[in-house]
């Protein structure tokens, strides 16, 4: 792994970070929940599923933190890549998720 891209994830895990820390803790337990809802359907879902239930408090630059972090926990996996449907990412990839244990 090249230096450049370990300054880059680590830039990135604390962009993660901060965006989280600057959400309301219960919103981000509601995220939490609606992650693992969603991944106990079994069903492949990404962040477009989940952007419209998104609780009141919760900062867009903590989603995919949060998705990092139920990876972690396995609670969900990655399968693939899907286009983002949020118009101001002009369709870039996002993450496919399933549960882990579907």
């Amino acid at each position: 792994m090249s230096y450049q891209i370990t300054i880059g994830e680590a830039l990135a895990n604390e962009g993660m970070v901060r965006a989280t820390n600057a959400s309301c803790p219960d919103a981000i337990a509601q995220l939490d929940q609606i992650i693992a809802e969603h991944a106990a359907t079994g069903e492949p879902f990404s962040a477009n599923d989940v952007r419209p239930h998104l609780p009141e408090g919760v900062r867009p630059a903590a989603v995919g933190g949060r998705f990092r972090h139920a990876a972690r926990r396995g609670v969900i996996r990655p399968i693939g890549y899907v286009a983002s449907t949020d118009p101001g990412t002009h369709a870039h990839p996002v993450r496919l998720w399933k549960g882990a244990t579907a």
